[in-house]
């Protein structure tokens, strides 16, 4: 046989397989749905609060003003302002007039028994918040030297709406935030005898429980409660699905190791992290889809995992 017609066999035979068609017996392999990765939860009771949102101000309600003893020069000043100051404390020296009329030469006669240098100290502790005189300065007995701020007497100045005025009484307990996030507590005090006629607020003044300083008139953001739920039966906020209105809310129910189906929920008060629902069969015992929810189907097919 040629080489040439041995060729021509092989190709024949190539064709005539790959020709070849399925048997009628054969049949696909069905398509095997896959397993949604989800993190399993379960509902948790707890108390929620709902807050109104009011501003505040940081002040001061007790200052000490640092008097002039005599009646002379400031010969030396021993503080500046955002100085701490401790109980006695020297804080200026003054020179008395007498003394500036005699002159330092008279001054360092013994005999005349007169220094004409006297001291001013603090009585308390506190932070120097002004100055009002400069070294060379007369001043008269009496006259205020400084302004000294106690750290103790922090509280915050806040600012009720008229209309929220029935949500604010004395003894309420409030959160207060600072602009660098940190949270404290408060407890409001009495109302103050004035109006801010612009905004049509009234001021409520608010002690902190934290020993804190703090520089006056800084803006600050307090929480007041207004509604307060007990015992609510929560399930964290990831775990709560809705169609585009927002008028159906469920979360995903595990029934078995691996099937999860839709159950309708009603939204309560909510918190950063939680949400209460409201007339729910679900317990503290049943398992939920906290991550990986979204978009899944009624019974859908899932497969817990560790927290993504």
């Amino acid at each position: 046989m040629s080489r040439s017609l041995r060729y021509c066999m092989l190709i024949a035979t190539a064709l005539v397989g790959g020709c070849k068609q399925a048997a009628p017996g054969d049949v696909a392999a069905p398509d095997v749905p896959q397993a949604t990765q989800v993190v399993l939860g379960h509902p948790d009771r707890r108390t929620l609060v709902d807050s109104v949102v009011m501003n505040g101000v940081t002040t001061y309600t007790n200052r000490e003003n640092i008097r002039a003893t005599v009646t002379g020069y400031v010969d030396r000043i021993g503080v500046q302002v955002g100085s701490p100051v401790a109980v006695g404390q020297e804080l200026f020296v003054l020179q008395t007039r007498e003394a500036a009329i005699l002159g330092e030469e008279l001054l360092r006669d013994s005999t005349l028994n007169i220094t004409g240098i006297v001291p001013v100290v603090s009585r308390n502790t506190g932070i120097v918040t002004q100055l009002y005189y400069l070294v060379g300065d007369f001043v008269m007995e009496g006259d205020i030297l400084a302004e000294l701020t106690r750290p103790d007497a922090l509280a915050i100045k806040l600012y009720v709406p008229a209309e929220r005025g029935s949500l604010v009484r004395a003894g309420n307990r409030v959160r207060v935030k600072l602009p660098d996030g940190r949270l404290l507590s408060g407890t409001v005090g009495r109302l103050l005898p004035s109006e801010d006629v612009n905004s049509q607020t009234a001021p409520y003044l608010v002690s902190l429980t934290t020993s804190i300083y703090l520089p006056e008139n800084l803006n600050l953001i307090v929480s007041v409660p207004a509604r307060v739920s007990r015992d609510a039966l929560t399930v964290p906020a990831s775990a709560v699905q809705a169609n585009e209105v927002q008028t159906d809310f469920w979360v995903m129910q595990l029934v078995d190791d691996s099937l999860a189906v839709r159950v309708a929920v009603w939204p309560g008060m909510r918190s950063d992290s939680a949400i209460e629902i409201l007339n729910s069969p679900l317990t503290i015992d049943d398992r939920i889809v906290v991550t990986g929810a979204y978009g899944l189907e009624d019974s859908s097919l899932v497969k817990a995992v560790p927290h993504l």
